[in-house]
């Protein structure tokens, strides 16, 4: 909910200080480009510039994107949310009824397995169909909370391009004023010079948004399959919780009629 509230934010910011001095023929002047020689062509930084303030958008965007990038690389993995040596321990211990102390393990590790294990542990005394209720209740809430937090990269995925394509409108817009706002002959270079100012826009926004995509499917697969095993897992941690439970309705002797 914060991210969305960030970014629309972010839109209105971008419309409000970006798109007003694009209609403003007082300030005009500033968005004549720099001549650079054909033989010396320009520089990183100058490509950089030129594509002016919605380049700071851009920037900001492409920092968010790469911490997100990392820090989904330290959390979505499969031996981060199902370690197979906590799986292996819990089976251990719930086979051999050892409940007490499958809690304790799981206060003491965070995973998805741990969140289900306590879950449906602390539902054991109502039998198996609040057991199962319980835990499949937690297993949806903690994957909607991963894929939520994936989500944010596909969103900026999304925003890049349009942010560029908002930069290359506005470009060509104050190009198209200058021409309109000078008096006397203009020369042809200040409006071609400044259309290619503005698809710089459009390019960065590119660059941003195809790495991004990339990662969102990465990890999208990821998912994916954490997804399949942890139904799998979970159907038979539930047997293992639940088990003892059946096996004692099972031994108990039925009334007569």
């Amino acid at each position: 909910m914060r991210s969305r509230i960030f970014f629309v934010f972010l839109a209105i910011f971008v419309i409000y200080t970006f798109t007003v001095p694009a209609f403003s023929a007082d300030k005009v002047e500033k968005y004549i480009p720099d001549m650079v020689s054909g033989e010396e062509g320009m520089t990183l930084w100058q490509i950089i510039k030129s594509g002016g303030e919605v380049m700071i958008v851009l920037a900001l965007l492409s920092i968010v994107g790469l911490a997100l990038v990392v820090y989904y690389f330290m959390i979505i993995s499969q031996e981060k949310l199902i370690p197979a040596w906590f799986l292996d321990r819990m089976r251990s211990l719930m086979g051999a009824g050892k409940f007490e102390e499958a809690k304790v393990l799981c206060n003491s590790s965070e995973n998805l397995i741990s969140d289900i294990v306590l879950a449906g542990l602390s539902k054991k005394e109502y039998g198996k169909t609040v057991v199962e209720d319980a835990m499949q209740d937690n297993a949806k809430r903690g994957l909607s909370v991963i894929w939520q937090k994936l989500s944010y990269l596909a969103d900026i995925a999304a925003i890049a391009p349009m942010v560029g394509l908002l930069g290359t409108v506005l470009g060509m817009i104050q190009a198209f004023n200058v021409i309109a706002f000078q008096t006397g002959a203009v020369k042809p270079i200040l409006l071609a010079s400044g259309i290619s100012k503005a698809m710089v826009t459009t390019a960065t926004g590119l660059i941003l948004a195809i790495p991004a995509m990339l990662f969102y499917s990465y990890f999208r697969g990821v998912l994916q399959n954490v997804t399949f095993q942890y139904e799998h897992i979970s159907s038979e941690l539930l047997q293992l919780i639940a088990g003892e439970d059946n096996e004692r309705v099972k031994k108990a002797p039925r009334s007569r009629i």
